[in-house]
C-alpha cells in the first residue's frame, strides 16, 4: 500500500513539473528551429510544429500511467496492491 502512494505521488509530481517546464522547453525548441534555419527543407517545419504535441502526449502517458498504477495499489488491486 505504501508503494501505491509513492507511485501516485510520483505521477502527480511528474505532471506538475512537466507542465511548469512545458513553456520553456517548447519555446526553446521553436526558437532553435527558426534560428538555425531548420525549416529550409521540405517538411522540417511540420516536424518542428509537432514537437509540442509529442511532448504533451509523452507527459500525459507517463504521469497518468503512474497515477493509475498507484491508485490501483492504494485500492489493493494491481501490481502494487499485494505488497
Amino acid at each position: 500500500m505504501k508503494s501505491g502512494f509513492i507511485a501516485l505521488l510520483s505521477g502527480v509530481l511528474i505532471l506538475v513539473i512537466g507542465l511548469v517546464l512545458a513553456s520553456t522547453i517548447i519555446s526553446s525548441a521553436v526558437t532553435a528551429g527558426t534560428s538555425t534555419g531548420i525549416g529550409s527543407f521540405t517538411g522540417a517545419q511540420s516536424i518542428n510544429d509537432l514537437m509540442p504535441l509529442l511532448y504533451y502526449a509523452g507527459l500525459a502517458v507517463s504521469s497518468l500511467s503512474l497515477m493509475g498504477i498507484g491508485g490501483a495499489g492504494v485500492a489493493g488491486k494491481g501490481p502494487l496492491g499485494r505488497r
